[in-house]
């Protein structure tokens, strides 16, 4: 098991395209290993049932990060978030997570994914952003309560900082 968040590239500051969810599975390395990937292999390429595909790296898919999913919060995995099975790439825009898997196969050459082939980032790391959902207007002696979520991909946030003077304090 595993508890990640998904954020779609098209997300815009504030909104609400990012959620977070305990997703069952196995990593995509331990479905990769007995198959033997040779070791000229660069790229694994995941096809989707809708025809969609969408490269990792061979060292990043022979890592424990990615996950090849069919449970999502204790169920099994829903037709809309990919059922029968979803990769989960990490750090990544949903864009990377592959929806409606069908099959893996490893190239031995640099493979491009849908969007790659559009000129689209090769990478999608996912940008830190913040959302606020719960905001008390009315304040006492200075004092308002907040509440929302921020993250940053796999990266940690250390500190999230609110101003209601634009940044003075």
């Amino acid at each position: 098991e595993r508890l990640q968040l998904m954020n779609c590239i098209s997300n815009k500051v504030g909104g609400d395209l990012v959620s977070c969810s305990r997703w069952t599975g196995i990593t995509l390395a331990d479905l990769l290993r007995p198959a033997g990937p040779r070791g000229d292999a660069t790229m694994v390429v995941a096809h989707a049932i809708d025809g969609y595909t969408e490269t990792i790296p061979i060292d990043i898919a022979l890592s424990p990060v990615v996950l090849v999913a069919f449970g999502m919060d204790g169920l099994t995995l829903p037709d809309v978030h990919g059922a029968p099975a979803r990769l989960l790439f990490p750090g990544r825009y949903g864009m990377r997570s592959v929806k409606w898997l069908k099959e893996l196969s490893v190239s031995l050459t640099d493979e491009e994914g849908y969007w790659e082939e559009r000129g689209w980032d090769k990478q999608a790391i996912m940008r830190t952003n913040s959302r606020i959902d719960v905001l008390d207007k009315g304040t006492v002696a200075g004092h308002f309560v907040a509440g929302g979520i921020a993250w940053a991909g796999d990266r940690r946030i250390s500190a999230v900082e609110i101003s209601t003077d634009d940044g003075g304090s």
